[in-house]
């Protein structure tokens, strides 16, 4: 061996990244011939966006986080409703329009409903069992069909007593010990869901491991926080010292232990109380009714309802903690919806949010999940069919994405976009009337063709059949916070409001710690959520 050879040798042995750097190289000269031999015949252009590399595609010029910022540059750069990205071989789409995702999502839901393979959750979820990421087939169905069930009118109907009676507890435990109140807001969500599918009462252990579990589950997810496996399958056989992901694989199997013995413990306690006749009013206990007609297994079971804690209480409470943040960095709308939720309710604490007239506060709630969407980039469809738009093809199996932040930040829709306005959404004082929405008092949808009110629960086939459910306890919890406290910035302290400052790094995207003072308004209603919190403890303690 040469002196040349040997010292690069010795370079690539020394450095890991080096070895990385020489095995793309070797996969590059490979693969080129075969990605150009393998173009589709269709002789429509793919969508415009930033020129890929062979093999790398368009990864090397993704940030490492919150990519939905550059999706949304690259949109307005190239001037065109999808964006055309390749990550590695793999076409993907950004979707960053509304009427992009009405087109596509709704109105072709036959083709754009299916999931990508991503390698990560196969690390984590020891089958096809995890319902947000099964491909659009039979399995998906009944999962989906079961989830529904839960949701209907009816059912929601026996989920109001708990909303109730947690969101009291929340406002007491707040009371009791404010500097802790994203605990207790994470606390309070989590629970009504624990309470409502499995009839176990939402202690704070209880919750706090599930946020644990679900804080690395969402960092896991991640766009880059994991190695490209489906680029780069190779990546599963070197060893992860020698990656710029160091430990991923100890990584996933940690989560796989925690997340699956989390579900599995739930579930055989809810079983029990099940069959004590405890939590016969459960979605469990329904679950298990159908689960012969359905051909359930228990593993099936047990993450059918472990994703309606994932769905219900983690977006959620992400939603209630950026509603905080706004309000105590914009007092003049606090005061202004503290004076309508006093009209209504007076020294009532707030009930039956949704029997009463509060636009001011619904028009809050649409600001909040516009401004900052705690899921600012969707969960990734997939195409089951090649198709054709604007002009553009799209290949069968390409990845698509909606960008939500892009829709949510468009200045033709909504102008100064940043800005916190919930006044955009009321139909006598906004300035700019969104396009295809009309109501007494809020902007509403009129058409189901046309635009969403939000888009911050998806769209098409896959969308969140949560909504209802969810709108309900976010008004409600925001009705009780704007009744019982007056909320600031701790003295000598500003909130950080810049997405890319002040929030998290993660698939969901919430505030980061925030120093806010919670002060109770009077001395009556101190009393007073003293004397509801009995009666909401008496509600709760029913589940143990």
């Amino acid at each position: 061996m040469d002196i040349q050879t040997n010292e690069v040798v010795t370079t690539i042995t020394s450095n890991p990244f080096a070895s990385i750097t020489v095995l793309s190289i070797l996969l590059l000269l490979s693969s080129t011939l075969l990605s150009f031999t393998r173009r589709p015949s269709n002789k429509l252009p793919f969508p415009p966006g930033p020129n890929p590399l062979p093999l790398l595609g368009n990864l090397h010029q993704l940030p490492l986080t919150k990519p939905f910022l550059a999706f949304t540059k690259w949109s307005r750069d190239y001037s065109a409703p999808i964006l055309g990205l390749r990550f590695g071989r793999q076409p993907v789409v950004v979707l960053n329009t509304w009427r992009a995702v009405r087109d596509l999502f709704d109105q072709r839901g036959a083709i754009y409903s299916s999931r990508p393979y991503i390698p990560m959750v196969d690390y984590v979820v020891p089958g096809p069992y995890h319902v947000a990421f099964m491909p659009h087939d039979r399995n998906w169905r009944r999962g989906r069909a079961a989830l529904v069930s839960f949701l209907k009118d009816e059912e929601l109907e026996k989920v109001r007593p708990i909303q109730q009676a947690e969101s009291t507890q929340m406002v007491f435990e707040i009371l009791q010990e404010p500097a802790a109140f994203e605990k207790h807001v994470l606390r309070a969500f989590c629970a009504v869901i624990l309470e409502s599918v499995y009839g176990v009462r939402g202690t704070r252990e209880m919750t706090d491991r599930f946020f644990e579990i679900q804080d690395e589950w969402a960092g896991i997810l991640d766009m880059g926080a994991m190695p490209p496996l489906d680029v780069f399958p190779w990546l599963r056989y070197v060893p992860s010292v020698l990656t710029p992901w160091p430990g991923w694989r100890k990584r996933s199997a940690r989560l796989a232990v925690a997340q699956r013995g989390y579900y599995k413990e739930l579930f055989e306690r809810g079983r029990k109380g099940v069959g004590e006749g405890r939590a016969k009013e459960s979605f469990l206990a329904k679950l298990l009714e159908r689960r012969e007609k359905e051909g359930f297994t228990d593993i099936e079971l047990v993450y059918i309802a472990g994703f309606l804690i994932e769905a219900g209480a983690d977006t959620t409470a992400v939603a209630s903690l950026i509603f905080i943040l706004a309000v105590a960095a914009h007092p003049d709308v606090q005061r202004r919806a503290q004076e309508e939720v006093d009209g209504v309710f007076g020294d009532q604490i707030p009930t039956d949010i949704e029997a009463v007239k509060v636009p001011y506060l619904q028009a809050i709630l649409w600001e909040v999940l516009r401004w900052r969407p705690s899921f600012p980039l969707s969960l990734p469809h997939a195409t089951s069919k090649d198709d054709i738009y604007e002009g553009y093809f799209i290949p069968a199996g390409t990845t698509a994405l909606m960008n939500t932040w892009a829709i949510n930040h468009n200045e033709e829709d909504f102008p100064n976009p940043d800005a916190f306005d919930p006044t955009r959404w009321l139909v006598e004082e906004s300035s700019s009337p969104l396009p295809g929405y009309s109501s007494d008092s809020v902007f509403v949808s009129t058409d189901d063709s046309s635009r969403r009110r939000s888009y911050a629960f998806g769209a098409g086939r896959r969308v969140c059949a949560g909504q209802e459910m969810a709108e309900r306890n976010l008004l409600l919890t925001m009705a009780k916070l704007l009744w019982a406290f007056d909320m600031r910035p701790e003295a000598g302290t500003t909130l950080d409001t810049n997405v890319e400052t002040g929030f998290k790094d993660a698939v969901l995207t919430g505030p980061k710690e925030s120093k806010i003072e919670f002060t109770v308004r009077s001395e009556a209603k101190e009393q007073l959520i003293w004397k509801e919190w009995e009666g909401a403890d008496a509600v709760l303690s029913k589940f143990g």
